[in-house]
């Protein structure tokens, strides 16, 4: 399998840190999960201007060359170079430099990974399995809108929903109110109205959420963004969960609750036609 290391098309086996790299050392930079159908990278405009954000947070300047084009054309040729049609990329931008905490200098780098996927967006036919997971809260910081490669929380998040068997587990923020679910944003139907956490309660700005709330507006739906309790949830209609290389995923039960799937079934064919 290849990959793009710099915009070089590297073997996926091949080494290209030493035990001295930051992002070994510190997690010191931060990715990005693309959907790639037909070759072509999905959303791929929120995924650069969430890109763009996130380098500029982390003090990571993007090279002028690196444009949303310059992405697009690396994706589509590892496709075509691993000879894939639809898969999963994901961009890893990391700081090249010495020093300990504090760095010598603020040069960004990046690879592209990727594998094999299905395309288009399906709806789960089996509904999902959520409980909760507050052993770790997550910070009210601007960090938590990006995905920093010190990823922690998640993974102890995802150990604790296997553990439980359960398909996710709910993530609540300092304030004791649900930011997301570990591994995509979470929306509630009741009524005729989809709620979903606020970016003020600090979940995960997601491409994908992003992408749904502006749709559904288009499309006449009431979209509320809002603080959202374990008592939202628990009294909702319907839940579900989305995240850029899924789409939509509805929830059939939360705890002991269990939901329809009507609605949300009215909403992914409203947005993904299928």
């Amino acid at each position: 399998m290849l990959i793009s290391f710099q915009g070089v098309l590297t073997n996926a086996d091949d080494k290209i840190f030493s035990s001295e790299s930051r992002i070994y050392k510190y997690g010191d930079g931060f990715f990005e999960t693309i959907k790639v159908i037909n070759k072509k990278a999905q959303l791929f405009d929120l995924h650069y201007q969430r890109i763009q954000r996130a380098a500029n947070f982390f003090h990571l300047p993007l090279h002028e060359r690196w444009t949303q084009q310059y992405f697009e054309d690396q994706i589509e040729l590892l496709c075509l170079k691993n000879g894939w049609t639809h898969a999963r990329a994901r961009i890893v931008f990391y700081r090249d430099a010495e020093g300990f905490y504090a760095p010598t200098r603020n040069k960004c780098c990046f690879l592209i990974e990727m594998s094999e996927l299905k395309g288009n967006y399906p709806i789960n036919d089996k509904g999902l399995r959520l409980g909760e997971y507050g052993m770790i809260l997550k910070p009210s910081n601007f960090l938590s809108f990006f995905k920093p490669l010190s990823a922690i929380q998640y993974v102890l998040a995802g150990i604790s929903a296997t553990e439980q068997q359960l398909d996710s587990v709910l993530l609540f923020n300092e304030q004791g109110r649900i930011a997301e679910a570990y591994n995509a944003n979470l929306f509630l139907i009741q009524g005729d109205e989809v709620i979903t956490p606020a970016l003020s309660e600090y979940c995960l700005d997601g491409v994908m959420r992003h992408y749904i709330i502006q749709k559904l507006k288009q499309l006449g739906y009431k979209v509320t963004e809002t603080a959202v309790t374990e008592e939202d949830v628990l009294s909702a209609d319907e839940l579900f969960l989305s995240n850029a290389t899924r789409g939509i995923s509805w929830v059939e039960s939360y705890k002991e609750q269990h939901y329809g799937f009507s609605k949300v079934y009215k909403i992914h064919a409203d947005l993904f036609g299928l």
